[in-house]
């Protein structure tokens, strides 16, 4: 009895492993080189999950998509999955879907998995990218960028467009430049933006520091809401006049500011220059105020 019983364990073990031999075989890799159409002022639509994304605006009139994908399996595995990414030309925009669909796993050994996408497309277009647990460097697009982020890290290089929405959880972001409107919502991460020219800005932020350098317009609006976490709003141009909630804070301003009211949970300033309103609510944290004026 206690024979049979071995002998079975023994053909189990080898159907298993045979299995997962076969899958890995059939899906580990995946690679992509293709170009496709977008108009140029269309909008690149990219759906994705644990990749490094780079993409970058040219002058190209078309889009280069290059996507490498390589699983490395060592042990054993049940792993069951199929790795399709979808490229399709809908109305001038140009969407890229990752496909993958998964089965039981059961594994004894290590799993490692290098995912890279590499994108140029024409300068002038737009982004709309949802992802999770992505890294990306964007450079150089001039168009609207949505991004809705969890658990990765973004940064914006020379985007010159002027309508930015961006929600990223568990990640940081960073950008240079930028103009127009600019909203982000951000949940366990820092904020960093050098450079910028924003008539609208709207930020807020969860256990995250944030750290903004910008001008101000005349007519600009200006709103950063910060819980568990400092501010530094640093005005490159302009002025007008700032209003400071505070919960469990401090403020700290430049000998360019003057203080108009002060009290323990508020602090209101001007800055000659301009008449734009700058509102800030910070709860546990610090507010520091300076400018190159």
């Amino acid at each position: 009895m206690k024979t049979k019983q071995l002998l079975l364990s023994m053909v189990c073990l080898l159907m298993v492993a045979s299995n997962a031999y076969a899958q890995r075989e059939s899906s580990s890799d995946y690679h992509l080189d293709e170009e496709y159409n977008m108009s140029a002022d269309g909008t690149l639509h990219l759906s994705s999950s644990d990749a490094n994304v780079t993409i970058k605006g040219t002058d190209r009139k078309n889009v280069h998509v290059v996507i490498d994908r390589v699983e490395d399996v060592r042990g054993i595995s049940s792993r069951r999955r199929n790795f399709e990414v979808d490229v399709e030309e809908r109305s001038g925009d140009l969407y890229i879907t990752e496909r993958e669909s998964r089965g039981v796993s059961v594994m004894m050994g290590s799993y490692s998995l290098d995912y890279d996408i590499e994108i140029e497309m024409p300068m002038t277009g737009s982004l709309r990218i949802k992802g999770d647990d992505d890294d990306y460097v964007i450079r150089s697009i001039n168009g609207e960028i949505f991004m809705n982020i969890d658990d990765g890290d973004i940064e914006l290089i020379d985007c010159g467009g002027d309508d930015f929405d961006i929600q990223l959880e568990d990640g940081d972001l960073k950008m240079d430049g930028g103009k127009g409107t600019f909203y982000a919502r951000v949940d366990d991460g820092d904020i960093d933006i050098r450079n910028a020219d924003f008539t609208t800005l709207e930020i807020r932020s969860e256990d995250g520091d944030v750290s903004v350098e910008t001008s101000l317009s005349d007519k600009g609006v200006y709103e950063l809401v910060a819980d568990d976490a400092s501010i530094d709003f640093l005005v490159l141009s302009g002025g007008g006049k700032f209003n400071v909630l505070k919960d469990d804070g401090r403020v700290s301003a430049g000998s360019s500011f003057e203080t108009i009211r002060e009290t323990e949970s508020r602090t209101q300033l001007e800055l000659k220059g301009g008449n734009a309103e700058v509102d800030i609510r910070v709860n546990d944290g610090r507010v520091r105020l300076s400018s190159e004026n």
